[in-house]
């Protein structure tokens, strides 16, 4: 279940992109702990995980906190 409150929503993101760059350069961009808890959930810990609509990279992101986390090797490509 994806609880709004664990895992936010897309102004989570936005507010998340505005820390970084100091403006909403992405419309919808998907929030770190969401995609962080997908990935968890269906990739082993040396998976390779592919993204072929990579905007502001947040799978890339969340793939390299996972592996900080667990200790993981999982590896992403973003298109």
């Amino acid at each position: 279940m994806l609880i709004d409150t664990i895992f936010g929503r897309t102004n989570h993101g936005k507010a998340r992109i505005k820390d970084l760059f100091l403006s909403e350069i992405f419309n919808y961009p998907k929030p770190c702990e969401l995609v962080k808890n997908l990935v968890k959930m269906i990739a082993n810990y040396n998976d390779i995980i592919l993204d072929f609509f990579a905007g502001s990279g947040t799978k890339g992101h969340a793939v390299m906190q996972l592996n900080a986390e667990d200790g993981g090797n999982r590896k992403f490509i973003l298109c």
